[in-house]
């Protein structure tokens, strides 16, 4: 690598006889596999770009348009969340409930979950024959609603977003040591003084770093907008870059596209970066001691939790229902189209959690070698260029794949080879974050013994670093798995009639109003991510209960 000095590779590969460079050049393989993947695919990219007449790019209203909503409803996604997220960890903090504990495991399947299957819930509900309107028909009333559109896709957002804000305001709640609660009581500072002189000082450090993260997501939310857009006046970035390519193959305005969305979401993911690299120290402590709320506040709480717990349950009950109901839930299972795209899907998932995983591994191999060595911002760099596809979202690398691979003759085989490399290098990044605390932490307690005994290669991770290893690769790989079967972006450019997947059969089977067929098949994907996500919990609680 260009950027590691020659007395960097003498140290790293030849500093001791228990390290060899075959030991470590699988990190330097993937360093190298993604810096090539990135490179053509960018190079591919450019070089499309460069066919559009860059001058008109101040007259197009409609590209104008495009940025401002993707910015827009990124902005008014996370500003609800944020709103909803300190509301709802507020409530969670203060009431105790039977399920209290269910309930916020159910929060975290959000994390998991498909986002067509959710969208297909939600359709369920809030459509123009969902519950709701079932329900206002019954009392002679109309639903004037529209799941199509900005409504839809904020409600969208709120569904997987408000979650993810609600635990992350909890922990810091949770942070706040109960003599502060105890003193509070005794100096009478109650209700909104207390909000203000104690909950917001935890509070306001999450708020940047979940404002940025939850607006980096929905910046570059994929499904939920080809799905709910409802046209034009509502398309972003990404789904731009779809519909350039599928329905009017203009190459070159595809490329501007994404050319755009890579600067965008580079300057967001390094916006990001500053906060969410700021640690906080927190006291924890088993005991638990507050103040009793006044009867206003526990029914507010109360009312926010019923509507929280309606608004998060009722998509999923309702994909229960109707797979259960569907006419088509025996017959289904006689399709093959059905069958192909479940044993595409089950094959899939597997080979891109294990891909992620031994890429995570070799990447994190070399680096707690190298921080060994004291090149931290060396050993920081490379865990960094793992984390890359959060600052190049997956559909610009498949768009740039697409446009480098447009004259191959493809069969099954490469594509399923590339939606596999698509699949593995999304999860990476949160195998890496699982996988970095416990390779450093075998780092610093088993390094000099290792070296002392000479014990090396695949005989010190049997022996000595799988015993603290297992847990926390068990859950990684389980958790790429599940990202996986739910990932939409790159069979949407690559997938056709013979490869196939169950979130582009899904999306397949809504497009052309198969209500009944996707029920089934929204059902199935729902099953095998709730069995999927008990597996993920399982091997979380053992994660932590060994931290």
């Amino acid at each position: 690598m260009f950027w590691l000095s020659r007395s960097l590779f003498t140290r790293l590969f030849f500093s001791s006889p228990q390290f060899r460079p075959r030991h470590y050049v699988g990190g330097v393989s993937v360093i190298l596999l993604i810096s090539l993947l990135y490179g053509f695919a960018m190079r591919a990219v450019l070089a499309q770009g460069t066919e559009f007449q860059w001058q008109q790019f101040f007259a197009d209203r409609y590209l104008h348009h495009v940025i401002a909503f993707s910015f827009g409803q990124a902005l008014l996604s996370a500003l609800l969340s944020l709103f909803f997220g300190v509301l709802l960890a507020r409530a969670f903090y203060y009431v105790e409930f039977v399920g209290k504990a269910f309930l916020l495991k159910i929060m975290s399947l959000t994390f998991v979950l498909p986002v067509l299957v959710a969208i297909f819930g939600l359709i369920g509900i809030y459509g123009a024959s969902g519950w709701i309107a079932q329900l206002l028909h019954f009392f002679d009333r109309t639903w004037t609603g529209s799941i199509y559109g900005l409504s839809g896709i904020l409600i969208a957002h709120l569904f997987f977003n408000i979650p993810l804000a609600t635990k992350l305001f909890l922990q810091s709640l949770e942070s706040i040591p109960y003599e502060q609660h105890q003193l509070a009581a005794q100096l009478n500072i109650r209700g909104w003084r207390f909000v203000r002189l104690v909950e917001w000082h935890v509070l306001r450090r999450q708020m940047l770093p979940t404002f940025s993260l939850i607006f980096m997501l929905c910046f570059t939310s994929f499904t939920v907008v080809l799905t709910l857009g409802g046209g034009p006046q509502y398309t972003t970035l990404e789904t731009a870059i779809y519909q350039a390519i599928l329905f009017e193959f203009d190459l070159p305005k595809a490329a501007v596209f994404a050319l755009l969305q890579f600067v965008f979401c580079l300057l967001l993911f390094t916006f990001s970066s500053l906060f969410n690299n700021t640690s906080q120290t927190t006291l924890s402590s088993p005991y638990r001691w507050l103040s009793p709320s006044k009867s206003a506040v526990k029914f507010f709480h109360v009312f926010l939790l019923g509507v929280f717990v309606c608004f998060m349950l009722s998509p999923l009950l309702n994909i229960l229902f109707s797979a259960l109901t569907s006419g088509k839930w025996l017959t289904a299972w006689h399709n093959p189209q059905l069958w192909k795209a479940l044993t595409y899907s089950l094959t899939i998932a597997p080979a891109s959690a294990l891909l992620a995983l031994l890429m995570a591994v070799a990447l994190l191999l070399l680096s707690r070698r190298l921080q060994w060595l004291y090149y931290v911002k060396t050993a920081q760099f490379i865990l960094n260029a793992g984390m890359v596809i959060l600052a190049i979202p997956i559909l610009v690398l498949a768009m740039g794949l697409f446009l480098l691979l447009r004259d191959v003759d493809f069969s099954n085989a490469h594509l399923f080879a590339i939606v596999v490399a698509c699949n593995a290098l999304s999860a990476m990044p949160f195998v890496l974050r699982i996988l970095t605390e416990p390779f450093n932490n075998n780092m610093l307690y088993y390094e000099r013994l290792c070296n002392s005994l000479g014990i090396v290669g695949w005989q010190r991770f049997r022996l000595i670093e799988w015993h603290s290893l297992r847990t926390p690769i068990n859950y990684a790989l389980a958790l790429a798995f599940a990202l996986s079967l739910g990932d939409f972006t790159a069979i949407a450019l690559f997938g056709n009639q013979e490869f196939t997947s169950l979130p582009h059969l899904l999306y397949q089977q809504l497009g052309s109003y198969r209500h009944q067929e996707a029920a089934v098949t929204a059902g199935i994907l729902l099953l095998l991510c709730g069995a999927i996500f008990a597996l993920i919990e399982h091997q979380k609680e053992q994660h932590d209960s060994l931290r």
